[in-house]
């Protein structure tokens, strides 16, 4: 009907329904018929999208792609036990390259990382077995977790930053802890995929 309408504005009306229906659809391959029938009235066409443009996030960067999907799904295809030796030496390895992590509190950078990057199960509740589990060896007595630590989360953190993940909060006390554990176990699950 949009072809033989006779001007391109009433054909647009048409289009538009048929475009509409399509996009409504997933029908995107009907973009090029759309894209014909511009053609006969010497309207430009409609520029189609790349394969991958709706997996791209606002930087232009491949979601499918990203290296934080790619960590966060080996993370998740990891056994436990495999889990947590990651952990473990991600632990040591950030004591090893900076004095971030000086005080029992700074295990909430733990807990968020964890929790908004890998597991959504971890929460305050549950953390302090999952913290000790994943404690290295030669840790310091005083910077290992304790019953009462996680009751200090809640003193840390301001009321509206409490549910949002430790990247979008107003103000993480700890975000350089945060920043560089996340980069650490970046690094260390990027070097366990084959």
């Amino acid at each position: 009907m949009a072809s033989n309408a006779g001007s391109f504005a009433v054909a647009e009306h048409y289009l538009c329904a048929y475009l509409a229906h399509s996009l409504l659809y997933g029908k995107k391959e009907n973009i090029a018929r759309v894209n014909e029938v511009r053609d006969i009235y010497n309207v430009p066409a409609i520029p189609l999208p790349d394969e991958n443009y709706a997996s791209r996030d606002e930087y232009g960067r491949s979601r499918i792609d990203s290296v934080e999907i790619k960590v966060r799904k080996y993370y998740g295809q990891m056994s436990p036990n495999k889990q947590k030796e990651i952990l473990t030496s991600c632990l040591k390895l950030l004591r090893a390259q900076t004095d971030l992590f000086g005080h029992k509190n700074d295990w909430l950078s733990v807990m968020l990382v964890v929790r908004d990057r890998l597991d959504g199960s971890i929460n305050q509740n549950n953390f302090s077995d999952f913290a000790r589990s994943i404690t290295p060896k030669d840790w310091p007595e005083g910077l290992r977790i304790s019953d009462h630590t996680p009751k200090n989360f809640s003193r840390l953190l301001a009321a509206e930053d409490r549910m949002e993940a430790y990247y979008d909060m107003n103000d993480n006390p700890q975000a350089r802890l945060c920043d560089k554990l996340w980069d650490i176990i970046i690094q260390s699950i990027l070097t366990e995929i084959p």
